[in-house]
């Protein structure tokens, strides 16, 4: 909605994706229902309380998990743009052209990136938040137990269903729904893309509500969200968030193959110093070569 204030069209966007992600649970649920032929009252005891064991636990809570990503957030960023905003997916995409030489670039960038976050993470899991250290501290091990249970893979099959729930779609429907509009929209309000950027980017992170990884969250945030100001394509953030979630799947798989150290896998595994820095210098290196990149790409278009 091009002709109202930005900040009602986030008010509104937060309405339907808040709606949009309540509905899909139960979708989700009922979709789990019929697959399992379990009943709605137990399908939702095993979804809620994880802590139980079911045979079928993880294959319910896959179901569960992709339909509330691609039916809540992406299908409230559709109902969103195509409703109410009477809008197309592309015009998301100032510069509608895709090349390889972009991708490898978000590729190598996302990739570089992995031990200055797991060095952010393990600096942010030392923060004491006072009162609500404790509590905070049981939800995060409570939704450390629900990721182990979703990505535990005993074969090949497994890793490419895991993929796709938490690489494939979370890549789709969350940078549709936080950088497609809601970034585009403060964007819009503050005519500054940094600002837009990192308040997009702290949002993404807090609805997680994971704050032992607040920190790293906001920085990958910000990433993808400075990767799609540059690039001016939103498919160039969804290859990184894909290639960020799908890198820790693969090393999540191959640790429990037994190919790779657990440690390896961990979230806040800490690299020597030495790697962290050289590839922090890296990520640098690449950050300013894929924006110089994306401005001489849109000079020679104008030109």
């Amino acid at each position: 909605m091009k002709h109202t204030h930005p900040f009602f069209n986030l008010f509104v966007i937060t309405l339907i994706g808040l709606g949009a992600v309540t509905v899909s649970q139960f979708i989700g649920i009922l979709f789990a229902s019929i697959i399992f032929g379990i009943d709605l009252i137990t399908i939702s005891k095993i979804a809620l309380d994880f802590t139980q064991p079911h045979f079928q636990q993880k294959q319910i809570l896959w179901v569960i998990q992709g339909s509330s990503l691609l039916i809540g957030l992406g299908g409230g960023a559709f109902l969103y743009q195509y409703w109410v905003a009477r809008s197309k997916f592309s015009e998301l995409n100032n510069n509608p052209t895709l090349n390889l030489k972009n991708a490898f670039g978000v590729t190598i960038i996302f990739f570089l990136a992995i031990p200055v976050m797991a060095q952010i993470m393990q600096w942010n899991k030392e923060i004491n938040f006072g009162d609500f250290d404790e509590i905070i501290r049981k939800t995060e091990a409570d939704l450390e137990m629900l990721t182990k249970k979703i990505t535990e893979m005993n074969h090949f099959g497994e890793f490419m269903i895991v993929l796709f729930v938490i690489a494939v779609i979370p890549a789709f429907a969350e940078e549709y729904f936080f950088r497609g509009l809601v970034q585009n929209e403060f964007l819009r309000w503050f005519k500054n893309s940094h600002i837009a950027v990192w308040v997009t980017g702290a949002i993404f992170s807090a609805v997680h509500f994971q704050f032992l990884g607040f920190f790293p969250r906001m920085i990958l945030g910000a990433l993808l969200g400075y990767v799609y100001v540059w690039s001016g394509n939103i498919f160039y953030p969804m290859l990184g968030h894909f290639i960020n979630n799908g890198l820790q799947v693969l090393a999540l798989y191959l640790a429990q193959r037994n190919l790779v150290s657990e440690d390896l896998a961990r979230d806040d595994y800490q690299f020597p110093w030495i790697v962290t820095i050289f590839f922090g210098i890296l990520l640098v290196v690449a950050l300013h070569f894929f924006y110089k990149n994306q401005s001489s790409q849109s000079l020679n278009s104008n030109s």
